[in-house]
């Protein structure tokens, strides 16, 4: 019997840690990335997503989703398709797990960055305001901090960091994590 092809579409928001993880691993990964910030528009992202879907989707081809539940319907389109995704709700929960989020919330509501998401944040705050003219500023009322997960091996650009906490007058903390737990979650799908 032949050995499918993997094929795995996956949020850009994971880009640098998926990089990492497939030259320090030596993985043969084939992975489409798709703009991280399509996150902030359903029906950009449901076009992107399917649009990568159909045109990986052949025989012999098994098609993994590296997303959280980023789209509402996003279970019905990954069926449409034979594709499966990682067991997590969202990006910071596939870095961490539901169970480590909800406890570091127990200690003051968070806002969690990635590494991904320190790189993209600005862009996916311009794009919702142009495209449904939201003013993020308002969502971090209820939010007591900003923790910035931290792997040690992706380069975090701290003036990001620093304009993310001025923009939201959040504090900053650190959380040092592995990639271990994203890449059990990647070897389950």
């Amino acid at each position: 019997m032949t050995k499918k092809t993997i094929i795995f579409i996956s949020c850009g928001i994971f880009q640098a840690e998926l990089e990492y993880l497939r030259k320090a691993k030596g993985l043969d990964w084939n992975i489409v990335y798709l703009d991280a910030a399509l996150h902030v528009n359903f029906d950009k992202l449901k076009a992107a997503l399917t649009g990568a879907l159909a045109e990986n989707q052949r025989p012999g081809v098994d098609l993994k989703v590296i997303y959280g539940h980023c789209h509402p319907e996003i279970m019905d389109i990954l069926q449409r398709y034979k594709a499966r995704k990682i067991g997590a709700g969202n990006c910071l929960e596939a870095l961490v797990g539901p169970r480590e989020i909800r406890r570091l919330n127990d200690q003051g509501k968070a806002f969690f960055l990635s590494a991904g998401w320190v790189n993209s944040w600005e862009k996916m705050f311009a794009l919702g305001k142009k495209d449904y003219d939201f003013e993020f500023k308002t969502m971090f009322g209820d939010y007591k901090r900003i923790i910035v997960l931290d792997t040690g091996i992706i380069p975090i650009d701290e003036k990001k960091v620093e304009q993310f906490s001025r923009y939201t007058n959040l504090p900053v903390r650190r959380r040092s994590i592995t990639l271990d737990y994203l890449l059990n979650l990647i070897e389950q799908i």
